[in-house]
């Protein structure tokens, strides 16, 4: 019973650092002030991308009976802006997000914006406030790095982090190159690669085992994982030969067929104007 409750523990810490974490000050700043702290002891002033992070956060951060509430980290700087999140450009607004009768600029300067963590109605919502005005700060600590990804993008939610992979990776970190397969060579022939085991970016020629290769000799494995190009086919001499032969018979048989019905065609023409020829009146050598 002991191991299983520090197995369950263990696996709930461990759960917490995949993705960022928030965490929220003691003592009320104002706008800048606040920001200034989440980024000298955390990452930034807290980010909401979606309706799901808006209701987490909510879910998490301690009920206040009152003003102040916390400030979260979107802001303008004229009247006319639109209200944009710190760090990443990002405008999303939700349709839930404003209080009623919010945004209204009551000061004709409240550019800064506060989130109600309470039990009333309007819980979860945002209002427009002055920046001056001192409220809790709620900022955010990111897990991605340099390292996340080895060659990919690191994308982080709460509580969990995703490698998104260039083209011809894969991995939890993108750390694997996509293969193609093996079975792509030819009956009687095999593959002799540039680099790597046929993965991604690998050229590979075809050699035949004492045979004539038709088809493209060289192939590439591309980022779906698939060689670039028709598979070639192993063939004899003799074989090859004959194909040539054959190809060559073929040409010459339509070769005729097309010289013959052009020779028909000619003789029709020829055969249709002598009749006219023949009614033509003679000309007036006089004049």
């Amino acid at each position: 019973m002991k191991w299983a409750v520090i197995i369950i523990l263990g696996c709930s810490v461990a759960e917490t650092t995949l993705g960022w974490t928030y965490h929220h000050s003691l003592n009320t700043l104002n706008w800048k002030q606040a920001r200034e702290w989440c980024q000298t002891n955390f990452t930034d002033m807290v980010v909401i991308r979606n309706q799901s992070e808006n209701d987490y956060l909510v879910s998490w951060l301690p009920n206040r009976t009152g003003t102040p509430y916390y400030w979260i980290g979107i802001t303008k700087e004229h009247p006319n802006d639109s209200w944009t999140w710190i760090g990443n450009n990002s405008t999303w607004i939700g349709n839930r997000s404003w209080a009623p009768n919010e945004p209204n600029n009551n000061h004709s300067t409240e550019f800064c914006v506060e989130i109600y963590v309470n039990t009333n109605s309007n819980r979860g919502q945002w209002n427009d406030e002055k920046c001056s005005n001192e409220k809790y700060a709620v900022c955010y600590e990111a897990q991605c790095n340099a390292t996340s990804c080895e060659r990919g993008r690191c994308q982080e939610v709460i509580n969990s982090t995703t490698c998104l992979c260039e083209p011809g990776f894969e991995g939890d970190r993108c750390q694997t190159p996509v293969k193609c397969p093996r079975s792509y060579q030819p009956d009687d022939g095999y593959l002799i690669c540039s680099k790597g085991n046929g993965t991604f970016n690998t050229t590979c020629q075809f050699k035949c085992h004492g045979f004539l290769v038709i088809g493209l000799s060289e192939v590439t494995c591309e980022a779906t994982g698939e060689w670039k190009g028709p598979r070639p086919v192993c063939s004899s001499y003799k074989q090859a030969l004959l194909a040539v032969a054959g190809c060559g018979a073929l040409s010459s048989f339509f070769c005729i067929c097309f010289c013959c019905i052009k020779h028909r065609k000619r003789k029709k023409i020829t055969q249709e104007r002598q009749p006219e020829d023949a009614t033509s009146p003679p000309s007036d050598v006089n004049g």
